[in-house]
């Protein structure tokens, strides 16, 4: 359905119809409970916190244990969740930002951080791509900068570990 077909519909209902679609709507999906509690009460604070935890807890467990690594799709499912509500494009820098940090932290966990270099890659990368199209480079360059040398020291890491282990021992 277009949006010229939901508004053509919507006209042709009345205040006490709309009112009981949307608090249906409002039951049915957890998606639109949040866009219209938000929507009531607009907090971008309280709602880039709820996110990072979100976000946290894609790569660690309440207690702080590692979990699998989230796929990418988990990863931009609560990035387009967060910039669907948020319309403050340097809240949304700052998610994307922290994606980052807790990436690295996670890979810094790791005791061979070679398979997930390329994915922490492409995540700083998404975050670049999102800077650079709001035109946000200037007041988080420096925060870029220092997530690309962390990440880059943990590269060299993962090329110092190479060679070592069980594989590469002779019997």
């Amino acid at each position: 359905m277009s949006k010229a077909q939901l508004k053509k519909a919507l006209a042709g209902m009345d205040v006490p119809e709309i009112t009981e679609m949307i608090c249906e709507l409002y039951d049915a999906r957890p998606e639109a409970k949040e866009y219209l509690e938000f929507w009531l009460k607009p907090d971008l604070e309280s709602e880039l916190e709820k996110y990072k935890v979100k976000i946290h807890r894609l790569f660690f467990t309440p207690s702080g244990k590692q979990r699998k690594r989230p796929t990418i799709t988990s990863i931009k499912k609560e990035l387009k969740y967060f910039s669907s509500l948020c319309f403050d494009s340097e809240i949304t820098a700052e998610l994307y930002l922290y994606l980052c940090e807790t990436d690295l932290h996670w890979i810094k966990e790791r005791k061979n951080p070679a398979p997930s270099i390329k994915s922490a890659r492409g995540n700083l990368d998404l975050a670049r791509q999102y800077i650079e199209t709001v035109g946000l480079e200037e007041r988080f360059s420096i925060k870029l900068e220092r997530l690309e040398e962390e990440l880059k020291e943990q590269e060299k890491r993962a090329e110092h570990r190479r060679g070592y282990g069980w594989g590469r021992w002779r019997w």
